[in-house]
């Protein structure tokens, strides 16, 4: 089964460019894309919006979103709003005193859909994961959540906006027989991170790359990048891929 995993477009009102970018143009392009990989299917990874959630911009993003010829899901990134985006993309019933998440199968694999938008997991959605886990511990998992669920060395993030629940998560991961495999965005770099049976896929953003060994934040470039990955018999296989903005960015903005 092949996914594809765009995240943090950050999204802004029609004709706003945060940092001088055409985001929802990158977005496009993104999506546009997609006709070349075709994937069996789109995860979007949070951070639809830009700085919070916003109703106009989650009823364009589905409208885009519905003209793909694949199914799509959705998970809340820590500028997302997860009650609207349950609402817009008619999710609620995944909803959970105001966190989303929900567990569906791809192609008998079981895939768990988490809501880390806080930065953290409520006791209630910590509960869940942990049932889950335990009832499929002899199957290999992937997660898809916003945040890296550890730590990355990418040094800006790891400081200032880290998954504050680290330790946690690799406590119940890690007496696992089988392999966890985490698909992630929020830092906005290409990056994997393996800890025992723990292999976390840190993902690129539509709207800007980071630089990873600074301390201050810096951006190192502005190409759009997507993630792809194939679930095979044999494992799991995946591939970075990344466009030139179509539209300029506007520098003086």
């Amino acid at each position: 089964m092949r996914i594809a995993f765009i995240t943090d477009m950050h999204l802004d009102a029609e004709g706003e460019k945060p940092a001088g970018v055409d985001v929802r143009q990158n977005f496009l392009d993104a999506l546009a894309y997609l006709a070349e990989l075709k994937p069996n299917c789109l995860v979007i990874g949070g951070d639809i919006c830009n700085t919070e959630g916003d109703e106009a911009i989650y009823r364009w993003v589905k409208s885009e979103l519905d003209k793909l010829p694949m199914p799509y899901f959705v998970i809340p990134g820590n500028h997302d709003d997860s009650a609207m985006m349950a609402e817009i993309f008619k999710l609620t019933h995944n909803l959970i005193q105001s966190e989303l998440y929900y567990a569906l199968p791809m192609e008998g694999r079981p895939a768990l859909f988490l809501d880390s938008g806080k930065g953290a997991f409520s006791e209630e959605q910590w509960n869940w994961l942990e049932d889950y886990i335990k009832a499929l511990r002899d199957t290999n998992v992937v997660i898809f959540m916003h945040h890296p669920p550890l730590r990355a060395d990418v040094e800006f993030m790891d400081s200032k906006y880290p998954f504050r629940q680290s330790e946690r998560f690799l406590e119940l991961v890690r007496e696992l027989p089988c392999h966890v495999t985490v698909i992630c965005g929020h830092y906005h770099v290409e990056k994997v991170v393996q800890r025992g049976n723990l292999v976390v896929l840190l993902s690129p953003s539509t709207f800007y790359q980071m630089k990873q060994d600074t301390p201050e934040f810096a951006v190192d470039n502005y190409r759009i990048g997507l993630r792809e990955i194939d679930l095979t018999l044999h494992g799991t296989i995946s591939n970075i891929y990344y466009l030139e903005p179509s539209v300029q960015r506007n520098t003086d903005t």
